[in-house]
C-alpha cells in the first residue's frame, strides 16, 4: 500500500522525514524541497510515531508560509489539526502573550503597534524632546529600538559611555518604552522579547510549555536573529527533538538582524545533530544552478 507521507520523496528528504534518533538540521537551497521536508515529517511525526498535533510547535516566517504549511499537513493526513502550533514567531510570542497576559506584565487587551504607528509615535517623542528631526532622524531611531529589541537589550541595558549619539538615542527608545507601558502598546520586536522575558520570569510557564512541545521545526533558520534563536532554546527542553531547514549559503533577512552563524550554533548548542544536504533541485534547470554555484 501507497503511502502519500514518504513514497515520494528522494533518498535525502526520506532520511530528514524520518530521522528519529537525533535532532536535524537540513541544509539546502531554494527548490530543493526544504519546506515539503517539514511538512512530511510532522505528517510522519503524527501518522507514523503517534505523535499528538499538540505535542508539535512548528515556526516560519510568513504568514502565508505558516498557512500553506498547515493546509499542506492537513491535506497529507485528511483532516483538520487544530491544536498544533503552526505560525510565524511574532504570532506564535504573540499568541504566548495573549495567553499569559498578567504574567508579562500587559493589560489584556494590550495593543499591536505596526511599523508605520512605530514610525509615527518615534516622531512624535523627538518632537517633544525638542530635537531637530534633520539630525535625529525617525527611522534611524526606530532602527535603533528594534535593533537593541533584538539583541535583547533594554534602555538600561545599553552602553553609552562617551557616545551622545547612543546616550540621545537611548533616551529615545526609553521614552518610547514609557509610552507604550503606559499605553499598553506592543510593537513587532517586543512580541518576542517580552515573550522571552515571559519564559524567563516564569519557571512554571516554561516548564508548561517544554513538557507540551516534544517536537519543534523551524523554516529557514539561516533568517533566524538572536531573540528568535534564544526563544527556541528556551522552549525546547533537552526531551524535545528539533529540526531545523536552512540555507547556509543565503540569509534574506541580514539586514534585520538575522544570523547565518546560528545554523553553526544549532549543531553545537542541540547536538547530537544529524546533518543532511538536499542536493536535488526541483525549481532550476543545470545551467541556472551552475551559474549560482
Amino acid at each position: 500500500m501507497k503511502n502519500p507521507i514518504t513514497d515520494n520523496l528522494n533518498p535525502e528528504q526520506h532520511q530528514a522525514v524520518t530521522e528519529d534518533q537525533t535532532n536535524c538540521l537540513a541544509l539546502a537551497g531554494a527548490g530543493s524541497g526544504k519546506t515539503r521536508v517539514l511538512v512530511h515529517r510532522i505528517a510522519w511525526l503524527i501518522q507514523e510515531q503517534h505523535l499528538s498535533p499538540h505535542n508539535i510547535l512548528s515556526v516560519t516566517f510568513t504568514n502565508k508560509a505558516a498557512g500553506e504549511m498547515r493546509g499542506r499537513i492537513e491535506e497529507l493526513l485528511g483532516h483538520p489539526q487544530q491544536s498544533m502550533w503552526v505560525g510565524t514567531f511574532h504570532g506564535l510570542a504573540h499568541r504566548l502573550l495573549r495567553l499569559h497576559w498578567q504574567a508579562a506584565g500587559l493589560p489584556q487587551e494590550f495593543q499591536i503597534l505596526d511599523a508605520d504607528d512605530q514610525l509615527r509615535l518615534v516622531k512624535r517623542i523627538i518632537r517633544d524632546l525638542d530635537l531637530d528631526e534633520d539630525k535625529w532622524q525617525p527611522k534611524q531611531a526606530v532602527w535603533f529600538i528594534n535593533k537593541n529589541k533584538e539583541n535583547g537589550k533594554r534602555p538600561d541595558d545599553i552602553d553609552v559611555v562617551a557616545d551622545y549619539f547612543a546616550e540621545m538615542m537611548r533616551k529615545i527608545y526609553s521614552e518610547y518604552e514609557r509610552i507604550c507601558k503606559q499605553s499598553g502598546l506592543v510593537d513587532f520586536s517586543e512580541l518576542l522579547l517580552r515573550s522571552l522575558e515571559l519564559l524567563q520570569d516564569n519557571p512554571d510557564i516554561t516548564e508548561h510549555y517544554q513538557h507540551r512541545f516534544k517536537h519543534m521545526l523551524v523554516d529557514e533558520f539561516q533568517d533566524t536573529n538572536t531573540l528568535q534563536y534564544l526563544w527556541l532554546q528556551t522552549l525546547c527542553s533537552p526531551q524535545c527533538h528539533i529540526t531545523a531547514v536552512g540555507d547556509d549559503d543565503q540569509s534574506i533577512y541580514s539586514w534585520r538582524g538575522a544570523k547565518i552563524e546560528n545554523l553553526h550554533r544549532f549543531c553545537k548548542d542541540f547536538a547530537p545533530v544529524t546533518t543532511i544536504r538536499l542536493e536535488q533541485n526541483y525549481r532550476s534547470t543545470q545551467t541556472i544552478l551552475n551559474a549560482a554555484n
